[in-house]
């Protein structure tokens, strides 16, 4: 740390007010001389000082560049994710079809193709070809049975392949949000000690009082948004991660309580969703009186609406919707019946929907998980449109949820409309 040392401050300002006087010339040569000396040792520390700040500003750039390649690498898991979504429900499509086909053809089989009437036919033919030809049809009808069956087999264990590999690619994202975190933390950290020091320098360059007393002033309000800034988002992670710990501790009793009832079903539908896929089970809030209803079941706002410390970076920000914290795939409800007006993945805003509402109003989803519902679709209140994610410029799952007179603008609070 450079320091400007006292005797160096009221020599210098003595020289800058003293008027000339023969009969103190060389007294004041003396001073001039010493004050010199006094001056090039302070530009020597400046030097030291500038250098500091140009190795800071380097560790600036490289933890910036790893956080946008952390950015890069989770975006591509994010759309390489998406795609398996889409793949799986077609997926799931192809074999519910084929499923009814072979329902279909078993009922036929019952009804009209029973074992005796196949050998009846046989048997009654009127020559040994007739015989021949009757048989090989069964056996065709058998083995194009036999080909479906395969496929259907193939398929669902492709799909078993899929949803492993959903679970892979989920935890790379996560495990990216995790490391995310970090970097940005020494991103904040490493800015704000840029500022401080470059108050700093300008603090210990001064030559006169009053301005070496206004960037000393500046220094220590530097320091202490700094602190400030650290206190607001250590408490702010402390907030999300309570939060989140609880709405767990719900979600582990509920899936304990419904566990029993749901044993009976479990063996028939194995293999049929993702570990990624949205609780179905999970029921809406109840409308407000406003005619809205909250996003989802458990509301716990980690970040209001409103000016907060910048999360991602040094300083604040103004933060246009509210934060709520949940597990990865919690069910996402339509606050208000409406159309999707728009959907698809932002680098900020991860992957999100907005929906277009009769009152004028739009309602916007960030961060999700999964997407339910496409453009153009008409959703009911209540609705379950996606799922709980940390997709985009996210640190942790949750859901940033915004209310706005248009697409992408005209935020207002959400609160009043939701809570």
């Amino acid at each position: 740390m450079i320091k400007l040392k006292k005797t160096a401050t009221l020599a210098l300002l003595t020289a800058l007010l003293a008027s000339p006087s023969l009969a103190y010339a060389d007294d004041l040569d003396n001073k001039i001389k010493e004050q010199d000396q006094k001056i090039e040792s302070l530009q020597e520390d400046q030097k030291e000082a500038e250098g500091q700040l140009a190795q800071i500003q380097a560790n600036v750039d490289q933890i910036e560049q790893e956080i946008n390649d952390l950015l890069a690498d989770k975006a591509k898991e994010e759309e390489r994710l998406n795609e398996l979504n889409e793949e799986i429900e077609e997926l799931k499509i192809v074999i519910a079809k084929r499923d009814e086909q072979l329902k279909q053809q078993a009922v036929d089989v019952q009804t009209n193709q029973s074992a005796d009437n196949f050998l009846e036919a046989i048997l009654t033919a009127d020559s040994l070809n007739e015989a021949v030809g009757r048989a090989l049809a069964v056996s065709t009808i058998v083995g194009a049975n036999n080909d479906i069956l395969k496929e259907q087999q193939k398929d669902k264990e492709k799909l078993e392949e899929l949803l492993a590999e959903t679970e892979e690619r989920l935890q790379v994202i996560e495990d990216k949000s995790a490391e995310l975190q970090v970097k940005q933390q020494e991103l904040v950290e490493a800015q704000l000690d840029q500022e401080v020091l470059i108050n700093e320098l300008q603090s210990s360059v001064a030559t006169e009082k009053k301005q070496k007393e206004k960037f000393v002033k500046q220094k220590e309000e530097a320091e202490r948004k700094r602190q400030e800034q650290l206190k607001a988002l250590e408490e702010q992670r402390k907030q999300e991660e309570e939060a989140r710990k609880a709405i767990q501790e719900q979600a582990t009793v509920s899936s304990v309580k419904s566990a029993s009832s749901s044993s009976a079903s479990s063996s028939s539908s194995a293999g049929s969703s993702a570990s990624v896929s949205v609780n179905t089970q999970a029921a809406a809030p109840s409308v407000n009186s406003s005619g809205w209803m909250s996003p989802v079941s458990n509301v716990s706002v980690s970040s209001p609406y409103g000016p907060r410390a910048n999360p991602t970076g040094a300083g604040s920000e103004f933060h246009k919707g509210i934060d709520l914290v949940g597990s990865t795939g919690t069910p996402i409800f339509a606050a208000k019946a409406g159309t999707v007006v728009q959907t698809g993945f932002d680098t900020g805003g991860g992957n999100y929907i907005i929906v277009s509402h009769d009152d004028g109003y739009y309602s916007h989803y960030l961060h999700l998980s999964s997407i339910g519902v496409s453009n153009g679709q008409s959703v009911s209140q209540g609705q379950t449109i996606g799922g709980m994610g940390t997709t985009g410029r996210s640190t942790g799952t949750h859901l940033d949820f915004r209310v706005g007179t248009g697409i992408w603008s005209g935020f207002v609070d959400p609160t009043s409309f939701v809570m």
